[in-house]
């Protein structure tokens, strides 16, 4: 290295002084080239160590339990409806980078609660009372991704999955239908507790429909409150 010219230096004294720089710097090469030098704090930590920083290929299997208080109108037109959603999930990474990591999931719906009140409607000019009270149903999300932003330990992120859920009663009212299908967007946080484990919580929008498959297809339209927990392993290099 150089020092900066200045006309008043004689070229004897620009010798001496990188002479100088080099003794300098050499016992601090010869350090490096021994072993690690101490801690600096100004210097950041390995990514593999500071972040938990998913990798491509990481297999992640975790459950997840959501609530909606109640339905509005939205898409679709049954008020007064109350959800509950118990889901297993499998997510896979595709892609990983230090601003995005998208990920592929699926879903098992194993418990499914459609809550009602009793109503009464016209339908066809005649009368229809709607039995009130709480709807089984089994399903699954087979179609999803979502994307992690940020390689820090809480990672914002944005999802959405197509899936169906069918029920041991028609759903939301009668003469509609026991199957349904489902769309879902939703966002939320991923925090990272330690290697291998991460707690996830947020909300999405829930939309149930059964695509005009029976005489009637009101829909739900819910937004659902939800927490996970997840395990994964991540891919090593």
């Amino acid at each position: 290295m150089s020092l900066p010219a200045h006309t008043s230096t004689p070229p004897a004294c620009h010798t001496i002084c990188r002479l100088l720089l080099c003794l300098a710097v050499l016992p601090r090469l010869a350090l490096a080239q021994s072993g690690p030098l101490p801690a600096d704090s100004t210097q950041p930590a390995p990514a593999s160590t500071a972040t938990p920083l998913l990798r491509r290929g990481t297999n992640e299997f975790g459950l997840w339990s959501g609530y909606s208080p109640f339905s509005f109108v939205l898409k679709g037109t049954s008020k007064d409806r109350q959800l509950f959603l118990l889901n297993l999930q499998y997510a896979r990474t595709l892609l990983a980078g230090r601003s995005v990591t998208l990920k592929y999931t699926a879903e098992i719906v194993p418990v499914a609660f459609e809550i009602q009140p009793t109503q009464k409607f016209i339908v066809d000019r005649k009368l229809l009372i709607n039995p009130g009270g709480t709807i089984y149903g089994v399903g699954a999300s087979p179609i999803g991704v979502q994307a992690n932003f940020g390689p820090k330990r809480i990672q914002p992120f944005v999802n959405g999955s197509l899936g169906f859920l069918h029920f041991n009663k028609q759903v939301p009212i009668l003469e509609s239908a026991q199957f349904n299908y489902t769309i879902s967007i939703g966002f939320g946080a991923q925090v990272f507790l330690r290697p291998g484990r991460s707690l996830t919580f947020g909300w999405k929008y829930h939309h149930l429909s059964n695509d005009y498959q029976a005489h009637l297809n009101p829909g739900i339209d819910s937004g659902v409150f939800f927490v996970g927990f997840s395990v994964f392993k991540a891919k090593h290099e």
